[in-house]
């Protein structure tokens, strides 16, 4: 029962979507966070059916780009995006420790968050133009998988890390998470190998039956998404360390930094790739 609790917590805290069962009890704030890549895959999965369903419509590829942009930030209330402006905001000051602590929990709007919001949504919006002209199993996997990585590895983040003195995460930190950090772990690991599993059984009736093989598919339709989910985990892990070592801790604005740096990784690395 906790567990199905903690995974509407996330979904309610963290998807826009109506939450099916409201319920909350504030002993499971950790393991709500282990249901991130869970809510990432909820995320994803709707994700997949909007760019499955704008290339079926044979869309503007501007159109079907700024749609799949859009929907990302969208459906978890730009929630992300106000941690990412938060988070340059204060850092870039470059101001002492406890004025940079204190922009980041500032409402007003800098002009640091400004900036980098613009170059992101532009960079981001660059990115989706290139995937929406791509197709077949590679393009959906990375879909997938995207939103599941960079949500776990923010999450797992919040439970690993000290979090700032003004955190919401501040009174649950010192919990015992041992079972919570490998929840998520778990989880990840079961969407990824689900996922690599069906797009290779996809791949495996799409080409010649003769000439097929495990490793020729991976070789040739999955290592582009593998790299590019690659790069989105090992950006959110920079993007977290430095924060961090700006900041003095962890927060959810953090968090929120962390996902936007990790998921434009990923796109910038799958674009470059399938380019390639």
């Amino acid at each position: 029962m906790k567990l199905i609790i903690a995974f509407f917590m996330a979904w309610g805290n963290f998807i826009t979507l109506p939450c099916p069962y409201k319920r909350w009890d504030g002993a499971l704030k950790n393991l709500m966070l282990a249901f991130l890549p869970s809510v990432g895959a909820v995320v994803a999965g709707l994700w997949c059916l909007l760019a499955w369903a704008l290339q079926l419509l044979h869309l503007p590829i501007t159109i079907q780009a700024i749609a799949l942009e859009f929907y990302l930030f969208a459906i978890c209330g730009f929630m992300h995006l106000d941690g990412f402006m938060d988070c340059n905001d204060a850092i870039l000051s470059r101001r002492p420790l406890e004025e940079r602590q204190r922009i980041l929990k500032d409402s007003n709007v800098g002009a640091f968050a400004v900036v980098t919001l613009v170059f992101l949504l532009i960079a981001q919006f660059t990115c989706m133009v290139t995937l929406a002209m791509t197709s077949g199993p590679a393009r959906y996997l990375f879909f997938f998988l995207l939103p599941i990585l960079s949500r776990g590895s923010a999450g797992l983040q919040v439970m690993d890390h000290r979090p700032i003195g003004h955190s919401q995460y501040k009174e649950d930190w010192t919990r015992p998470k041992g079972g919570d950090r490998a929840a998520s772990l778990i989880q990840m690991g079961v969407y990824i190998a689900a996922a690599f599993g069906i797009a290779a059984y996809v791949i495996r009736y799409s080409v010649n039956y003769s000439t097929f093989s495990i490793a020729g598919a991976f070789g040739t339709y999955l290592m582009i998404p593998l790299g590019a989910l690659t790069v989105c985990v090992v950006t959110g892990l920079i993007a977290g360390t430095y924060a961090r070592r700006q900041l003095g801790g962890m927060s959810g604005d953090i968090a929120g930094y962390v996902i936007c740096w990790s998921e434009l990784g990923g796109c910038l690395a799958m674009s470059v790739l399938v380019a390639l």
